[in-house]
């Protein structure tokens, strides 16, 4: 029998391991990894989800929500003048991280919600440190987050306002705030709850997770979580406007 010619024979050769490779790598390597993952990390693995008393995912620990009037945060994302788009929130949560974008057809930024984060517009922007458009962003919102966390007997000036309640974070959904965030916003929480300050700080230090190993990164406030058991612990008189049913669990 005569021999394939050496070039037919490299070409079968490189066949051979390109399906011996796509199984090892593209089926075998992806199911145990899976597998490693559902038998070890199963709550990871699935979204880190949270799931009602019915054991419906109703949300995820990895993900900031939106607590805004729908009709304001519609509004807010059809606006294009600039720093007038703000969506109007709702007192009795904890407002996650704002939500920013940017427009370059007409030149500057535009928010697109200025409370809590929104996942129909996630971007920056796009801003940098020595922009005029930047310092006038932060001084209106510093005053609109004092004004929106005081009550009728707690004055938050725009001084006291924590600088990640002005900020976007990396991603713009991000659901952790700084306990000094989630502190300013305790006596508004109370007030709309008709609880304690104490009662609502208790809450607070319930959902805080220290650093990663002791020493990376800070403690933050997951603010998911934390409106959860709000509704659970504490639910509102509002039961119209309430973000997600009682009972959570993770």
């Amino acid at each position: 029998m005569s021999r394939l010619p050496g070039a037919v024979l490299r070409h079968l050769a490189a066949i051979r391991a390109m399906l011996v490779f796509t199984v090892i790598t593209g089926i075998a390597y992806p199911l145990v990894m899976t597998g490693i993952g559902q038998a070890a990390f199963h709550n990871q693995a699935d979204g880190s989800l949270i799931t009602n008393g019915s054991g419906q995912a109703i949300a995820s620990k990895l993900l900031c929500q939106t607590y805004v009037n729908p009709s304001s945060a519609e509004a807010a994302l059809n606006k294009k003048d600039g720093v007038t788009g703000y969506a109007d929130p709702i007192d009795k949560y904890f407002q996650s991280r704002p939500t920013f974008s940017s427009d370059p057809a007409l030149g500057r930024y535009t928010i697109q919600l200025a409370n809590g984060c929104t996942y129909t517009a996630t971007g920056s922007n796009n801003l940098g440190p020595n922009s005029d458009n930047l310092t006038e962003l932060i001084t209106l919102m510093r005053a609109n987050m004092a004004a929106f966390d005081s009550t009728d007997t707690t004055t938050v000036t725009a001084a006291q306002v924590a600088t990640d309640a002005v900020t976007e974070s990396g991603s713009d959904v991000e659901p952790y705030i700084t306990p000094l965030n989630a502190d300013q916003q305790a006596a508004r929480i109370a007030a709309t709850r008709g609880i304690t300050v104490a009662q609502v700080k208790a809450l607070i230090q319930a959902n805080t997770t220290g650093r990663d190993i002791g020493i990376l990164g800070e403690p933050g406030v997951n603010t998911t979580t934390l409106n959860i058991a709000l509704d659970k612990q504490y639910p509102s008189s509002d039961s119209g406007t309430t973000a997600f049913a009682t009972g959570a669990s993770s």
